[in-house]
């Protein structure tokens, strides 16, 4: 099949799971499209397994002080480049894919083209717990920024609904050691302000940070290691430390619950999706959620936090079946996935 694959990439969640299951579709021989948006172009990185790539502005969401900034996303929005840019896109493909990427899933509307809706964002149009601000997201906001005909959804647990588990690439798979690096905790907070967040670790002595940020080269901060974003090296980081400081995003967090590492996290206000996300964590015992990262809250965590080991079923063979037969039905198969 002629594949449009679409992938938001606000975030690098979406990235990351999006680089695992079209790795799958390629060798099975299908040709896929990737399309990417909601990012500047100088700010990606590891692209090369992608190819064939476009990259579209798309949608953008402005976050600042890990709280989501409404005025200066909408102000950020561009609606005549987001139509030109729905309009390039030609019907020669059989199906589109999108990782919650509007381009690609608009264009599959007007060119009259499947449109399968593949990520975490869909579980939430399943009878699954929601606040009442997650129910109006998922009611007007999922159905309108990516319209879909269908879904295939993941999530930490499935609430008796046809849910994935999270997917897991390979190279995390049987890593059963005690982690290597003994008090150093990676940190992944691309939406938090990063010079208070260092002054914050500075302070927590007897212990190493690892810090995922936007340098360009590795930068040593008294206990705080800056590095340069890179997907190799971010995960030979997870798969070696002691645990990890978050938002509370989806695909990392289920990475670490994979691997049994201590998580503390603290979901970005404004954001439904990761405060459902973080309540969820805490039920399932997953995550130490926190409402502010301050000094008594990972001294805190570090001495107390517990990690949950989750050894998710392989999901990826059934998730790219679903892909190439949109219309059949897979509940059975799915259930069987949490046994």
């Amino acid at each position: 099949m002629n594949i449009l694959y679409g992938v938001n990439a606000t975030g690098n969640g979406h990235i990351s799971r999006s680089r695992i299951t079209i790795s799958e579709l390629k060798k099975r021989g299908h040709n896929v499209t990737v399309l990417f948006s909601g990012r500047k172009v100088e700010n990606f990185f590891d692209l090369e397994e992608f190819q064939p790539y476009i990259i579209k502005k798309g949608f953008t969401f402005v976050f600042k002080k890990g709280k989501l900034n409404v005025l200066r996303t909408l102000l950020n929005i561009d609606l005549i480049q987001f139509v030109r840019d729905v309009f390039k896109i030609k019907k020669e493909y059989d199906v589109v894919v999108t990782d919650f990427e509007p381009i690609s899933a608009y264009a599959a509307r007007k060119l009259g083209i499947h449109c399968i809706g593949i990520g975490h964002q869909y579980s939430f149009l399943q009878k699954i717990p929601k606040s009442f601000k997650m129910k109006l997201a998922s009611l007007f906001f999922l159905r309108f920024y990516t319209p879909i005909n269908s879904t295939i959804s993941s999530h930490f647990y499935h609430f008796n609904q046809n849910i994935l588990p999270p997917f897991i690439e390979n190279g995390l798979k049987n890593q059963d050691a005690e982690p290597t690096m003994k008090n150093t905790f990676l940190v992944y907070l691309a939406w938090e302000e990063q010079g208070q967040m260092i002054s914050i670790l500075n302070t927590i002595t007897g212990n190493e940070f690892i810090y995922y940020s936007s340098v360009d080269k590795e930068v040593q901060i008294a206990n705080v290691t800056l590095k340069p974003f890179s997907n190799k090296h971010f995960k030979e980081d997870l798969i070696a430390c002691n645990g990890l400081l978050t938002n509370a995003g989806f695909q990392l967090p289920a990475e670490a619950i994979y691997l049994g590492k201590k998580i503390l996290c603290k979901p970005l206000v404004g954001q439904p999706e990761q405060e459902h996300n973080a309540k969820i964590l805490k039920r399932l015992q997953h995550a130490t959620v926190c409402a502010e990262f301050t000094k008594e809250e990972i001294e805190m965590w570090i001495r107390n936090g517990k990690q949950k080991k989750e050894l998710y079923n392989e999901s990826i063979d059934l998730m790219v079946e679903m892909i190439e037969n949109p219309k059949k039905d897979f509940r059975s198969r799915i259930s069987k996935l949490w046994i």
